[in-house]
């Protein structure tokens, strides 16, 4: 009987320890070994990326500004998934307010966009900041104008979900 309880200790322990894939590795991991080493490594094709934390999932926001420049209206889009949608409603936007020849003069993903006008000439940029696109759209308009005014400026941002 004395002989019997070393093995029955043995086998209890090995019963109330926590559970480990081969060679004492965690779940999705096997053991993997050289000269004096031994280490777990991921098996080649499992599936990791359901234990790792998942960080904010973003939506990108685009913007776009339209413009009939011969009768002075502006058509913008706010929050649109892509460039081509943004565009699309920048154009019927403009000729909401009474544009007839609306055309689209840029789209920006998750930027600012700035019009300056001056005397003879209109400039339209984009930025990281409203007050860089601002500053460029102003600087370039300033080239062949005296008397250049922001018109417009926007800032549209990715969003998180």
């Amino acid at each position: 009987m004395k002989k019997l309880l070393p093995l029955f200790a043995v086998a209890a322990a090995q019963l109330l320890s926590p559970a480990h894939a081969e060679g004492g590795c965690p779940p999705g991991q096997h053991p993997q070994s050289g000269q004096g080493w031994q280490t777990c490594v991921p098996i080649p094709g499992a599936n990791t990326a359901s234990q790792q934390p998942q960080g904010p999932q973003w939506t990108n926001n685009w913007q776009a500004i339209a413009t009939d420049t011969p009768l002075g209206i502006l058509g913008t889009a706010l929050d649109r998934g892509t460039s081509k949608d943004a565009e699309q409603a920048a154009v019927v936007d403009c000729k909401a307010k009474g544009g007839r020849e609306c055309i689209a003069q840029i789209s920006v993903r998750n930027s600012c966009v700035a019009m300056a006008v001056g005397e003879s000439t209109k400039v339209i940029q984009d930025g990281t900041t409203k007050e860089a696109a601002e500053h460029t759209a102003m600087t370039q308009c300033g080239v062949h104008n005296s008397k250049c005014v922001v018109y417009y400026s926007s800032c549209n941002f990715a969003v998180s979900n």
